[in-house]
C-alpha cells in the first residue's frame, strides 16, 4: 500500500522524502491503519518547493499530510494523531488503533513521544552531525541516556506485551522506530552501540520486531543507504573528523 496505491483513498498524498525519519512516522501511521496514499517526493534544491511552501508556511518542513480536499496536516506527531482519529473504518477492518482508550495511558504514549523529538532525536543527529569528535561523543552519551529512559518507558507500558502499546505498533512505536535506520548508521560510522542490549535489552528485542512488521520493513531504507546518505550531510556541513 506505501507510496502510489490510492484506491482506497483517493487523494490522500504525504509530501516528504524517503529517507526522513519523520516522513517514515507519517507514512508508517498510514500503512499501519490501512490508508491507501500517494508519497510526493520533496526535493530542496535548489530551494524548498512552492507546493511544500504553501502547504506548511509555517515550519516549512516535511511531512505533510495532504487531504482529498487539499488542506494540509504538519508535524509528523500530529499526522500521526491525526490518522488515528481520521480514518477510524480502519480499526473496523482489522487495524489496531495507535493510542489507548484509556486517556492516562493517551497522555503517557503523548509524553513519551514528545520526549523522542525532544531528546533523543537531537542527541541522536548530534552524534553523527556535531561538528567535533568530542561533541559527537557526549550526544552518543546523551542518546544512550534517553534510550535508557525509554527502556523504563517500555516495561512500564507495553504491559509485557510486544510493542509500547501492546500487542500491535502505535504511535509511540513509530515515534520511536523511524529513527532506527538512522541510529543503525549512526553505530556503523562511530563504531559505538547505541542500543545495547546490556543496558537495553526490552528495546534491543523491541527494535528487531518493530523492523521486522510488515507494514513497517518496506519503509526502512538499508543501513548501507543511510551511512552514505549520513556521509554526505558530514560532508555538508563540514563534520570535523568524521570517517
Amino acid at each position: 500500500m506505501a507510496g502510489g496505491d490510492t484506491k482506497a483513498e483517493a487523494g490522500v498524498r504525504v509530501l516528504g522524502g524517503r529517507m526522513s525519519p519523520f516522513t517514515m512516522r507519517a507514512r508508517m501511521a498510514l500503512e499501519l491503519r490501512g490508508v491507501a496514499y500517494e508519497l510526493l517526493e520533496e526535493s530542496f534544491e535548489p530551494r524548498k518547493s512552492d507546493r511544500l511552501l504553501a502547504a506548511n508556511p509555517v515550519y516549512k518542513k516535511i511531512p505533510v499530510l495532504l487531504l482529498p480536499d487539499d488542506r494540509a496536516v504538519c508535524e509528523s506527531a500530529v499526522i500521526a494523531q491525526y490518522i488515528d482519529e481520521a480514518w477510524p473504518a480502519a480499526a473496523e477492518a482489522g487495524a489496531a488503533p495507535l493510542l489507548p482508550d484509556d486517556p492516562y495511558q493517551r497522555a503517557m504514549h503523548r509524553f513519551w513521544t514528545a520526549f523522542v523529538d525532544d531528546k533523543f532525536w537531537p542527541a541522536l543527529d548530534g552524534a553523527s552531525l556535531a561538528p567535533t569528535p568530542e561533541a559527537r561523543a557526549e550526544a552518543a552519551a546523551e542518546a544512550r541516556a534517553a534510550l535508557r529512559h525509554l527502556e523504563e518507558a517500555f516495561a512500564a507500558l507495553s504491559n509485557g506485551g510486544t510493542f509500547f502499546s501492546g500487542a500491535a505498533p502505535g504511535l509511540l512505536d513509530i515515534a520511536l522506530g523511524c529513527f532506527l535506520p538512522a541510529l543503525r548508521a549512526c553505530e556503523r560510522l562511530s563504531g559505538a552501540v547505541l542500543l545495547d542490549e546490556a543496558a537495553t535489552p526490552l528495546l534491543k528485542k523491541w527494535s528487531e520486531r518493530f523492523a521486522g512488521v510488515h507494514a513497517v520493513k518496506p519503509l526502512l531504507p538499508e543501513t548501507d543507504e543511510v551511512v552514505g546518505f549520513t556521509r554526505f550531510l558530514q560532508a555538508k556541513f563540514g563534520v570535523a573528523g568524521a570517517n
